[in-house]
């Protein structure tokens, strides 16, 4: 089966427009690609619930269990991808270390 007849027994759910490998899509290095997305693996039509460095976990369809696939593998409409800036990965770093500082400040009073 093509591709584009998957898309038509699929119900178009994906649009028209190239559909595009996941680890292509470039972004800038402090954003992060919000889950929750149809995309293409091997011709099959998934639901991306979680995007990490270098994988994606997907449901193949639902009631399935989920899996892990690379994101080389996922093909997806960028025009669907929901994008969410990140706080700089140095603020990120410092909120943690004072969190760490006040959770032994909490168990250790004396010091």
């Amino acid at each position: 089966m093509s591709m584009d007849t998957y898309r038509k027994a699929a119900g178009e759910q994906l649009s028209r427009t190239e559909l595009v490998r996941l680890d292509s899509v470039e972004m800038d290095e402090d954003d992060e690609i919000l889950p929750d997305f149809e995309a293409e693996v091997d011709g099959r039509r998934v639901w991306v619930t979680a995007v990490l460095e270098r994988t994606a976990v997907i449901e193949p369809a639902p009631g399935e269990p989920k899996v892990l696939v690379n994101r080389q593998r996922l093909m997806v409409d960028p025009t669907h991808l929901r994008v969410r800036h990140l706080a700089s990965k140095e603020a990120a770093r410092r909120g943690r270390e004072a969190a760490r500082q006040l959770r032994l400040q909490e168990h250790n009073p004396a010091a």
